[in-house]
């Protein structure tokens, strides 16, 4: 009993840990294809997007010509939720983000007041994309970590790395085994 308890001790976690591994992976995977179309529109289409994460959620944001706004009709666009354990971070030149960039709205708030738009009134507060994805295929250097933790298997993480322009480096999986 004890030699079948030590051998199934030793191969569960490795199938646990190899199939979370591939969800994972698959995730990455999908940021990758989705970054990428965002890329590919926004140079056949000549406008600015960005990409907004937030508390475990990403989703791509198109420039309107006032504020960034989620872009319609574009399926691979919608906001992507990971639900915990799985996780993401953020790093722009090995930093991690604040929530809210700090960026100049004055442009938003003269419209605003244009408009006569109450921002205390509002429900919709401005949001600003971390990573830009520019018209002519230059993006803001960073860093998305996509990963999963439980607290009981060893983590396990991929890093997708973007310099300026595509296409982006994926790297995984990376196992943290120091708690």
């Amino acid at each position: 009993m004890v030699i079948i308890g030590l051998i199934v001790s030793a191969i569960v976690p490795n199938i646990t840990r190899d199939s979370i591994a591939d969800v994972l992976e698959e995730k990455t995977r999908l940021f990758q294809q989705r970054f990428y179309l965002a890329s590919e529109y926004a140079l056949l289409n000549n406008i600015e997007l960005g990409l907004y994460v937030e508390e475990n959620t990403y989703q791509f944001l198109g420039f309107d010509g006032v504020r960034w706004v989620p872009v319609p009709d574009v399926e691979g666009f919608s906001s992507e939720v990971f639900d915990e354990p799985f996780f993401i971070s953020l790093e722009l030149d090995d930093l991690p983000v604040d929530e809210q960039m700090m960026l100049d709205n004055s442009a938003y708030e003269e419209y605003a007041d244009e408009q006569g738009i109450d921002d205390e009134e509002s429900e919709d507060e401005p949001v600003y994309p971390q990573i830009y994805i520019l018209s002519g295929g230059d993006i803001t250097p960073f860093k998305l970590t996509l990963g999963y933790d439980d607290d009981f298997d060893t983590p396990v993480m991929y890093e997708v790395t973007g310099l300026y322009t595509i296409p982006l480096e994926v790297e995984g999986p990376i196992y943290d085994e120091i708690r």
